[in-house]
């Protein structure tokens, strides 16, 4: 019983944003794909609120991209042939760019004169637990890291910073939607 009220409070702890320090708690039985589901729920609330709030409620239509994020690819084909050495240090990778390009858009004087820095932050912490989970896990099985793509987004007037803004939560939205459904297929009870 005990076993199960804990792993319920860990779920209920991520769901709701309440991790105090970025780095996973080794006691909370979250499984991966668990935490990569709760984290791509807050990546959507948080676009919902940025599309709402700073775009006064239009979604940007086109083929917006930014060529600093991780290139999104894939199939659901592709989960048939899902492959730890590949997969993980993919993930790593992108999740680390990610967190750069979440940090620059947290810290963006436009981005701080709203509420939604807060938001931010959570979804920063919740990323950066999943990346150091998939990390450990790449530790164990001797995976070397992949470099993270350089980040240089120097952005300082109102529109391109909203339209950047958007589009790395859009593609962040994606990502994770991609990754806990490849983690999943690889470790269902991880």
């Amino acid at each position: 019983m005990n076993h199960w009220l804990s792993s319920l409070l860990g779920l209920l702890t991520l769901a709701m944003g309440l991790s105090t320090h970025p780095t996973p708690s080794h006691s909370s039985k979250a499984t991966v794909a668990e935490v990569a589901t709760v984290l791509h729920t807050k990546v959507h609330q948080l676009l919902s609120l940025y599309v709402k709030d700073l775009l006064q409620g239009a979604i940007l239509k086109g083929d917006h991209r930014l060529p600093s994020l991780p290139l999104l690819s894939g199939s659901a084909t592709d989960l048939d042939s899902v492959q730890a050495d590949v997969s993980l240090p993919a993930i790593q990778s992108s999740l680390r760019t990610y967190e750069a390009h979440l940090v620059w858009l947290r810290d963006n004087k436009l981005i701080q004169r709203t509420n939604l820095t807060h938001k931010i932050t959570e979804v920063l912490r919740l990323l950066q637990s999943l990346a150091f989970r998939v990390e450990d896990e790449m530790q164990k099985l001797n995976l070397p890291r992949q470099p993270t793509t350089s980040f240089a987004l120097t952005v300082t007037k109102n529109w391109p910073t909203l339209r950047a803004g958007y589009i790395i939560l859009r593609d962040l939205r994606i990502f994770l939607n991609k990754s806990a459904h490849e983690l999943l297929e690889l470790y269902p009870e991880w």
